[in-house]
């Protein structure tokens, strides 16, 4: 058995004024922050993350994307910390980013995310930073394919994209997983999001149909919409979706603990109650191991 937390959303947050900014989208995300999200956040949910995921037996920490707000060098040096605390407990962190994290055209195209984050997965013969995705075994004979879908959008929009050469690569990494492993999908948009499109995943019906061929996909982690939610969608030949919702959401903030064994696994919700970490739910589910 091992445990996992699967957390998203932090955005670190460390507005600036100066007059650069004006020349990107940051000045923007800096709006954002001071006039809406800066009520909405509490910053102080994070801290007794890393004391309890050792308390609760957590050997992993799976990060969907959005450590920081705006991609400022500042808040990626806040998230670095905050991970140091998490490996000082002993914790495994693998992480991809989100659309905050690559969010001016600027820090897109000269990667920063990956100067703070650099692709370190050993097990794989792809990384992060030059393919897109990597694969990393976790235990148990499970394995998680990692995607980076995050691109630098207009101003008034925050989609990612699943590029034809990423759903080569990720076809590719799917037939080299072992066949006897269950497999995990993180990325930090939604499979399916049928609200704004600007806010989506650009080609999600072909992430959605090469799932499909692939029925060892037991779990899609993602982030992005702030909103916790475990959906089963077997039904549609699609895997369990656990939208791990945003840690730092002050009356809304949660996170999953995944536990993970061999022919099934568990999954328990956590939420801000009283300002204190609680579990909520908890479901069982047995591996689809076709």
């Amino acid at each position: 058995m091992v445990r996992c937390a699967h957390i998203s959303d932090l955005h670190f947050a460390k507005p600036s004024w100066k007059i650069h900014q004006f020349f990107s989208k940051r000045w923007i995300g800096n709006v954002n922050f001071y006039l809406r999200r800066r009520s909405q956040f509490c910053f102080e949910n994070i801290q007794s993350l890393p004391l309890l995921f050792k308390q609760l037996g957590v050997s992993k920490v799976l990060i969907t994307g959005d450590l920081t707000t705006t991609s400022d060098e500042k808040e990626f040096l806040m998230a670095q910390a905050f991970l140091q605390r998490l490996e000082e407990q002993g914790l495994l962190v693998f992480l991809l980013p989100g659309n905050h994290d690559q969010y001016t055209k600027a820090d897109f195209s000269h990667k920063t995310y990956y100067r703070f984050f650099p692709s370190y997965f050993s097990e794989s013969t792809c990384n992060l930073k030059d393919d897109g995705l990597t694969i990393v075994e976790i235990e148990n004979k499970w394995s998680a394919i990692f995607l980076d879908t995050a691109i630098a959008t207009p101003p008034l929009a925050c989609h990612g994209f699943f590029s034809i050469e990423l759903e080569k690569r990720l076809k590719q990494a799917l037939k080299q997983i072992p066949k006897d492993h269950s497999i995990l999908i993180l990325n930090h948009f939604p499979l399916i999001y049928n609200e704004a499109p600007e806010k989506g995943l650009k080609r999600s019906e072909a992430l959605c149909d090469l799932i499909k061929e692939f029925p060892r996909v037991n779990l899609y982690l993602h982030g992005h919409t702030h909103r916790h939610c475990i959906a089963d969608l077997r039904q549609s030949d699609l895997p369990i979706i656990l939208d791990s919702g945003s840690i730092i959401e002050k009356k809304t903030g949660s996170w999953n603990l995944i536990e993970l064994h061999e022919k099934e696994f568990w999954v328990e919700g956590f939420k801000i109650i009283n300002s204190k970490w609680q579990p909520t739910s908890r479901s069982y589910f047995k591996v689809n191991n076709v």
